[in-house]
C-alpha cells in the first residue's frame, strides 16, 4: 500500500524549495504519493517539471486561496 508524505514549501526561498523537493521525492518508494504545499505558482510549475523528469506522475493539483496543493506519485 503506497504511503503519503507532505512537503511544506511555504516560505522556503528559491532554489532551496526545489532542492528540498528533489531530496524528499528521491526518498519515496515506488507508488508513494507526495503532497507539496506552496504559495508560489512558479515553484509549483518547476516542481511539476522536475517530477516529470524524475519518474513522477502528477495526480492532482488544487488551489485554495493562495495555497497550492500538488499531489505527485513516484512511479
Amino acid at each position: 500500500m503506497p504511503d503519503k508524505s507532505e512537503l511544506d514549501l511555504i516560505g522556503v526561498s528559491w532554489p532551496g524549495c526545489l532542492l528540498q523537493f528533489k531530496n524528499t521525492f528521491d526518498q519515496l518508494c515506488a507508488y508513494d504519493v507526495l503532497e507539496v504545499l506552496s504559495h508560489d505558482p512558479d515553484v509549483v510549475r518547476n516542481i511539476l517539471m522536475i517530477a516529470c523528469h524524475c519518474e513522477g506522475t502528477h495526480i492532482q493539483q488544487r488551489q485554495e486561496g493562495d495555497l497550492y496543493r500538488v499531489f505527485i506519485q513516484k512511479e
